[in-house]
């Protein structure tokens, strides 16, 4: 009687264990990652464990990713919030962070693969710019950069910037070729190909044309070496933001380009036309 006592309970905590361990080997599916930023562009490493699907929101409104360690590029700067699920059969977890983008740190240096994965802030319609055809800008805490792309007369023999810092159209300098919204407070104009050049500031009020410089292009720009990239003639340059004043949420501007007996030759955004305004940097 006490051995037919013990084989049962021999045989009952076989039981409570053969149980346990087949409950813990069915579940524990886990969501998680880490991520690396360069730039726009994100790299992630997927952490999960006992799963076998996953499906990424990257919480910028673009297409997700199935794959277990995608790349994305976010477009702007910002914080978003990421979610992976992880499903194993039935089971399902979501892992969330917030990645931090801070944007490319661009040098002005003639070498331009930090704005590989920059978008295009505007792009001229084919045969309405002259030589100006598209820019991208990226804005700094200390800079407005700008990668400007022509055709191969282009040169900046002159070149009008034309730059709207307080976010209203109705100060500075309302322009009569962009009809549609200007507004320059600040006016950068010279030579890149002489290397001479100054910023003025608008003196309002009105709309005359009414300038006080306060720098010059040496103090204020930094300029690359004109090169050929994919058969545009390519250069990058960038603007102090201290010379502009206080700046918030962005900034617009507007870009001639005259040859050296002062013909405009081109422009961006498209001039002249009732839709003409200044184009908008994000800041």
């Amino acid at each position: 009687m006490k051995n037919t006592w013990f084989l049962m309970s021999i045989a009952l905590t076989m039981a409570i264990t053969v149980s346990c361990k087949k409950k813990d080997t069915s579940s524990g599916t886990k969501a998680v990652f880490s991520y690396i930023a360069d730039g726009f562009k994100v790299n992630f490493t997927n952490f999960s464990t006992n799963s076998t699907d996953y499906v990424w929101d990257f919480g910028d409104q673009k297409e997700g990713s199935t794959q277990s360690n995608p790349m994305h590029v976010f477009s702007n700067k910002g914080q978003y919030l990421v979610k992976l699920t992880a499903k194993n059969l039935s089971e399902t977890s979501i892992f969330s962070d917030t990645v931090l983008i801070i944007g490319p740190n661009i040098k002005i240096d003639g070498d331009f693969t930090d704005w590989t994965y920059v978008d295009y802030t505007h792009v001229n319609t084919a045969g309405t710019g002259g030589t100006l055809l598209g820019v991208k800008t990226f804005a700094s805490s200390t800079y407005i950069n700008f990668y400007l792309e022509g055709t191969a007369n282009l040169n900046l023999d002159i070149m009008d910037l034309y730059l709207d810092s307080d976010n209203n159209p109705e100060t500075g300098l309302k322009s009569w070729m962009f009809p549609s919204g200007s507004g320059a407070d600040f006016l950068c104009e010279g030579s890149v190909s002489g290397g001479w050049g100054d910023v003025f500031a608008h003196v309002g009020p009105g709309n005359d044309w009414a300038w006080n410089p306060v720098s010059t292009f040496g103090e204020t720009f930094q300029f690359s070496s004109f090169k050929i990239v994919d058969g545009k003639k390519v250069i990058e340059f960038s603007v102090k933001r201290s010379v502009l004043g206080t700046l918030k949420g962005f900034v617009n501007f507007g870009l001639i380009e005259s040859n050296s007996g002062w013909t405009e030759v081109g422009w961006m955004p498209l001039t002249q036309n009732p839709e003409s305004k200044f184009i908008q940097i994000p800041l």
